[in-house]
């Protein structure tokens, strides 16, 4: 059985992909602070000109060839099974381990808030979500885009709280000068990402909707300009009305804004609205992560890359074997530091939009006359910018860890080794088929 069709709608496909970002409006973005402000605010305007960019492209990936693996599909297309299972993997990998940072940030809110977290909480939050989309993708949609749209309006309500105490002042500290350079926004460039990131994972869902080819670019549309808007109004309050100094550092930097002496010594009301906010959040951000993932793994078992057996579905069209080793791989990487699981997510991504981006040229080259639902505005230049924007992000995170890329490069030889395990089973099997009929 495959997965369900006519599922989902252009307002689902919206939902999803804000709810696959918001979290990060939330949390991590505010790291680039401490490089300065206006280097963070240049960083984030070409952020969301590659995330913009590589929506419009992906949307006519999307609408012209539905497929549930959604970037490596349109990759394996252009360039060959073994590339399009590379990128694959680097989708996989990044959105399975996004799960465990995720559950780790709603367990730190819990403890904070309400006195309770750590494991017994992580099990519970993979358990109930899990168990929510095996009940199909109609019901894990509703929760996905109920979190996601409230998570919004909580951002909306700080972006007002916020706004009267904005104060050009509050830019700037004596350590962090309100100066442009280019090195400056370099070592911004992969915080400023995480306002934007992960949103073109919507194509991963595009199996599963009702008119792929009108749904998928209006949603993606509808999606990225929300979270571009919302992105804007939390770089400009957060530091402005609360303080560089005291939002930079911070895990929980919408929360240290409105407690800042400088935004009249804290909002108690506000604040616990926003908290709540971004609990909402990260558990729609968990959802849709555990969501695309499940369905990239999907898809690569269904295409031959892995085992056939994970591509298995229930009685209601969910790869419930898909969504167990999702669950499985979170909890595992959700005792790692979440700083380093983030950077794992940038790393990959950003690698894989290279390659994506790649496929789109090679694509609109070689098939100018492929029926196209939708059209990406400014063609293969829009694709060549972003490509280039792409290539910055994957070196910046050059800069930051070299224990996170031993991790990464020791993950692709793995995945490399299961795909030539896999393939040597089934050149077994097939022998052993040829051997039977012989005889």
């Amino acid at each position: 059985m495959g997965l369900a069709r006519s599922a989902v709608g252009w307002a689902q496909i919206a939902g999803l992909g804000i709810s696959l970002v918001i979290a990060g409006q939330f949390s991590g973005w505010n790291y680039g602070l401490s490089a300065g402000w206006a280097n963070m605010v240049v960083a984030t305007l070409l952020m969301a000109v590659l995330c913009f960019g590589l929506a419009l492209c992906v949307a006519e990936l999307s609408a012209a060839r539905p497929h549930a693996g959604g970037l490596y599909a349109y990759c394996q297309a252009e360039f060959g099974r073994f590339p399009g299972y590379l990128v694959g993997v680097a989708v996989f990998g990044a959105l399975a381990i996004g799960t465990g940072a995720a559950s780790t940030f709603i367990s730190a809110y819990c403890t904070h808030v309400f006195g309770f977290g750590g494991l017994p909480l992580k099990l519970l939050l993979f358990a109930v979500i899990v168990g929510i989309h095996l009940r199909g993708v109609g019901e894990a949609m509703r929760w996905m885009i109920a979190a996601g749209v409230l998570s919004v309006l909580c951002i909306g309500v700080f972006v007002l709280a916020m706004a009267p105490h904005f104060a050009t002042a509050n830019l700037v500290t004596p350590a962090i000068p309100l100066t442009v350079t280019p090195m400056g926004v370099f070592s911004c460039v992969p915080f400023a990402i995480w306002l934007f990131i992960s949103v073109e994972q919507i194509a991963a869902a595009s199996e599963e909707v009702e008119n792929p080819g009108k749904a998928i670019p209006r949603g993606m549309l509808v999606a990225i300009t929300t979270l571009l808007f919302s992105a804007v109004g939390i770089l400009l309050v957060s530091a402005g009305g609360g303080g560089i100094a005291q939002v930079a550092s911070a895990d929980d930097p919408l929360f240290a804004a409105l407690s800042s002496p400088l935004a009249g010594g804290g909002q108690p009301v506000v604040a616990k609205l926003v908290g709540l906010g971004g609990m909402l959040g990260l558990l729609a951000t968990m959802f849709s992560l555990i969501y695309s993932a499940s369905r990239q793994l999907y898809a690569l078992a269904r295409d031959g890359h892995l085992p056939s057996f994970v591509a298995r579905t229930n009685g209601r069209g969910a790869p419930h074997l898909a969504l167990l080793i999702v669950a499985g791989i979170g909890i595992l990487t959700s005792s790692v530091e979440p700083q380093r699981i983030l950077l794992c997510v940038v790393l990959s991504l950003t690698a894989s939009y290279i390659v994506l981006l790649a496929a789109f040229i090679r694509q609109r080259t070689l098939e100018p006359d492929l029926h196209r639902p939708f059209r990406a505005w400014g063609g293969r230049g829009t694709a060549l910018i972003c490509m280039a924007l792409a290539c910055l992000v994957f070196a910046a995170c050059f800069q930051l860890d070299t224990v996170v890329l031993t991790a990464v490069a020791l993950f692709f030889i793995l995945a490399v080794v299961v795909r030539i395990l896999c393939r040597g089973a089934k050149s077994v099997a097939a022998a052993s088929e040829e051997g039977l009929a012989d005889v």
